[in-house]
């Protein structure tokens, strides 16, 4: 099995708006690609200015609602 993960995540106003997919593949060309996995989850933001704490906090909410 193979599986492709996508996170999405989008700055709305005062919102962070989380979106997990992943996709999954046998890996011989008999399955095409399937979802597996489909989550949205909206955390308050925070105001962040700094590229990297913003993209970290939206990956520690990800985490924490798995």
């Amino acid at each position: 099995m193979r599986y492709e993960a996508r996170v999405t995540a989008y700055d709305m106003l005062d919102q962070v708006c989380v979106v997990l997919s992943v996709q999954a593949t046998d890996g011989l060309g008999h399955l095409g690609p399937h979802q597996v996995l489909s989550t949205t989850l909206t955390v308050r933001g925070q105001g962040e200015t700094d590229v990297r704490e913003w993209l970290r906090d939206a990956l520690v909410a990800a985490i924490e609602t798995l």
